[in-house]
């Protein structure tokens, strides 16, 4: 069955439905029910006389997460980078944007316009996808750290070849102080010790390398700590089930909103029992949402 043709004022109404139906609970897992989809099928229809059917809703719903997951992505690797308020996306050149489509599938649409109806496709899709804590951006260059879980990887490009100490002479023979063996009790010198010649001391150079990688290692680790801030975000909302704000509530939906950042969930954390807990996400609810 072809697509539908969305232009964006049908994609504007498309999305407000969509969002309309995941806030009354007809999104069970990661896709609507089947109420959910004859809803949006007659929503399309009264409000702005489409017609579409149930694979096509779907096809988009899909097509829709997938547009956001590389928004969010692209997101987390714009430190640095320039903004454009009127397209709403970042402004970076042809160079940054290739590197950006080839960490990121998908994300090149960006370039031109970023993602439109985003409240929208946040109550859709902000609390079943998964971006990653990955704050790597293009033009950081040939080195990237990447964090996952508590292990930090640094990758650097830099060639890690020893060079010979400047003590040694040329030709790699050195000037070596022949010492004298004690005479033992059969009145015999032990065999004197034969050097190895065929290692190198570790020379100054690639002790400074050394060096260097070991700390980004540890700048990584640091970056990543703050970024996430005192608790994490499955330590957070493990807490927050347990102050009873389960699947399909009003609390538990928007606390998907609020612990993305780290100053939400060190707040719902500072209280001191689950029932102020669960009564400061119900307020925050309906600050932003109304009854």
């Amino acid at each position: 069955m072809p697509d539908i043709d969305w232009d964006s004022e049908s994609l504007r109404v498309l999305c407000q439905l969509f969002a309309e139906q995941v806030e009354r609970g007809n999104r069970p897992n990661t896709h609507l029910n089947s109420i959910g989809y004859a809803e949006i099928e007659k929503g399309l229809k009264d409000r702005i006389g489409k017609v579409a059917c149930k694979q096509q809703i779907k096809n988009k719903w899909d097509k829709l997460k997938e547009e956001f997951k590389a928004w969010k992505k692209l997101m987390l690797r714009q430190t640095g980078t320039g903004w454009c308020p009127i397209k709403g996306t970042i402004i970076m050149d042809d160079e940054w944007w290739k590197k950006a489509r080839k960490v990121i599938p998908g994300c090149g649409k960006f370039e031109k316009l970023g993602l439109q109806n985003e409240d929208e496709l946040q109550k859709c899709f902000g609390d079943i996808i998964s971006v990653g804590n990955d704050h790597w951006s293009p033009h950081m260059g040939n080195v990237a750290p990447s964090v996952q879980g508590n292990e930090t990887q640094v990758e650097v490009d830099i060639d890690l070849t020893q060079q010979q100490d400047d003590a040694v002479g040329e030709g790699g023979d050195t000037n070596e102080v022949e010492q004298i063996s004690p005479v033992n009790a059969n009145g015999k010198r032990p065999p004197r010790p034969i050097p190895d010649k065929g290692k190198k001391t570790k020379t100054g150079t690639a002790l400074t390398i050394q060096e260097v990688v070991t700390s980004m290692a540890t700048s990584a680790n640091s970056y990543a700590s703050n970024k996430q801030g005192k608790y994490s975000i499955d330590e957070v909302m493990e807490h927050m089930i347990a102050c009873g704000a389960t699947y399909k509530t009003n609390e538990h939906f928007i606390a998907s909103e609020l612990f993305v950042k780290k100053e939400q969930r060190e707040m719902f954390m500072t209280l001191p029992n689950n029932e102020i807990r669960f009564s400061w996400l119900t307020r925050k609810y309906v600050a932003k949402y109304g009854n």
